[in-house]
């Protein structure tokens, strides 16, 4: 056979090795379609003899599967920013299926006045990270929302970036219903506070009108009496005097309810300024001011010192005051009377005080009822008073914080518990 002329052995030999080029790409393509899809189960690398084998399936399957069951959209990226792999949930965010989404710029993925941000958080280098907040385009053109987390590493010597975006959709949605809730609350706050305020003035009408306008009748009653009882007195007969004496005793016990009316009326508006308070030093100067008006009385008086409290110090007083002077008058008819004040720790940042009485006590079936304005359990020819120092007790409690309780038995003292902050 005569042997081809050496233009056309070129010619062949060419053909043979762009062929064997062909395949060798077609088997590229292959292996690289076999690898992206997960169907690949290993690579063998390297001439003969040498050989090594790259397990590819049992280690990206188990990746690809988390990346794709992710509730964050992920990607990565090459060195220049181009998206090599992304995962379904980042395609649902953009509204683009995840193929159309490889090969191109991560750019696309944001409008133009979020470029900065973003190449600012993809801009990091091997072992390096970045977080913060960014705008996608979504689906519809419009703004979503995500927190973009992107980390650098190196792959056999080439950057590749992986970023996980999180939708902030539904956060955003929760902050705004919050801001909305809040602005509601705060309208109601000021509607409230406006009632508050025609309330208040309304109690300083009322106040008013008590402290002028039931004074003067008030006067002229007590006056009036007076006046017949001294003028009159000889002319009337028993009976008679008796009546006017009554209208004059009524109508000073009336002025004293004013009197008790307004107290709890300033008591319930006052301005609370905080302070540390020497509750045993107001309680020793309380029982200073009893004994000296009574200094017939023979009362053993025990005080724990030391004893300190937060609150106004003029409304705390008010509150020991009423609480002593009724064991101080409960305790009238005994002859080894003692009263005591003491506390003990309540937890927290409370103390709880009480002042004890071995006095005349009550039934404990009506203890809610002393705090009650008006309501007594003794009669006013036995014990005198109006009614009103222990709803002015509890009303002063309460607006520092704190509860208030009684504890007794007839015949058998009684018990008066308090709870105030501890000074900080």
């Amino acid at each position: 056979m005569p042997r081809p002329p050496d233009g056309e052995r070129e010619v062949r030999a060419l053909r043979a090795e762009l062929a064997e080029v062909r395949e060798q790409l077609r088997e590229a393509h292959e292996t690289i379609e076999m690898i992206r899809s997960g169907g690949a189960e290993s690579l063998v690398i390297g001439p003969p003899g040498q050989e090594q084998i790259y397990a590819l399936a049992s280690a990206d399957r188990t990746y690809r599967l988390l990346v794709e069951a992710m509730n964050e959209g992920a990607a990565t990226l090459s060195a220049d920013g181009i998206i090599l792999d992304a995962n379904p949930r980042l395609a649902a965010m953009t509204g683009r299926a995840a193929a159309e989404l490889i090969g191109t710029p991560v750019t696309g993925l944001v409008t133009g006045g979020q470029l900065d941000t973003l190449c600012w958080l993809i801009d990091v280098g091997a072992g390096g990270s970045s977080r913060g907040e960014v705008e996608l385009t979504g689906p519809a053109g419009e703004a979503v929302p995500v927190q973009l987390a992107t980390s650098g590493f190196d792959l056999g010597g080439t950057l590749l970036r992986c970023m996980v975006l999180t939708d902030l959709t539904a956060q955003r949605d929760a902050e705004a219903g919050i801001q909305a809730l809040n602005a509601e609350l705060e309208a109601r706050v000021q509607q409230r506070t406006a009632e508050l305020v025609r309330a208040n003035k309304n109690m300083e009408a009322f106040s008013y009108s008590i402290a002028h306008d039931l004074r003067a009748p008030l006067r002229a009653m007590t006056g009036y009496s007076e006046a017949l009882l001294e003028d009159c007195g000889d002319l009337l007969d028993e009976s008679c005097r008796r009546y006017a004496a009554s209208i004059q005793a009524a109508s000073e016990r009336m002025a004293l309810l004013i009197d008790d009316l307004l107290q709890l009326s300033r008591i319930s508006r006052a301005e609370i300024t905080a302070t540390t308070v020497d509750l045993s030093a107001e309680v020793a100067a309380i029982v200073a001011e009893l004994r000296s008006a009574e200094p017939g009385r023979r009362v053993r008086l025990v005080i724990q010192r030391g004893v300190l409290a937060a609150g106004d110090r003029g409304l705390i007083r008010t509150v020991l005051q009423n609480l002593l002077e009724n064991a101080w008058k409960f305790t009238a008819k005994r002859e080894n009377a003692t009263i005591e004040f003491g506390a003990a720790a309540a937890g927290g940042s409370k103390i709880r005080c009480h002042v004890r009485d071995n006095g005349a006590g009550f039934d404990p079936g009506y203890a809610d009822m002393l705090f009650q304005p008006f309501q007594r359990l003794h009669a006013a020819s036995e014990f005198p008073g109006t009614g009103i120092g222990l709803a002015s007790v509890r009303q002063v409690i309460q607006r520092h914080g704190g509860e208030v309780w009684a504890e007794g038995a007839p015949g058998e003292g009684a018990t008066f518990y308090l709870t105030l902050d501890l000074p900080t």
